[in-house]
């Protein structure tokens, strides 16, 4: 004689409805990426020309090379988001 668990799986007590859909998460994740690699994108080739204002006067003081180094890190961080757009 075996005797029933009364232990349940908390998991097993959802129903379809309440469980996240793979292709709605899906959708909504593609929806949103789209226009952040554009903007990563075109934004990586945008970035090098604000570059030349801080160059050309010079990086003497703390804030301008603060500036010009928020500038490299926002453009690599472009770089990294952007890769993928329009890639087929």
């Amino acid at each position: 004689m075996s005797i029933p668990s009364i232990h349940t799986d908390s998991t097993s007590t959802r129903t379809d409805a309440e469980q996240p859909s793979d292709q709605s998460d899906r959708f909504v994740v593609s929806t949103l990426s789209r226009p952040i690699e554009a903007i990563a994108f075109w934004s990586a080739i945008a970035l090098p020309f604000l570059y030349l204002p801080l160059l050309v006067s010079g990086l003497g003081s703390t804030a301008q090379l603060t500036a010009f180094l928020a500038l490299l890190a926002i453009h690599a961080a472009a770089i990294v988001c952007g890769h993928r757009y329009n890639r087929d």
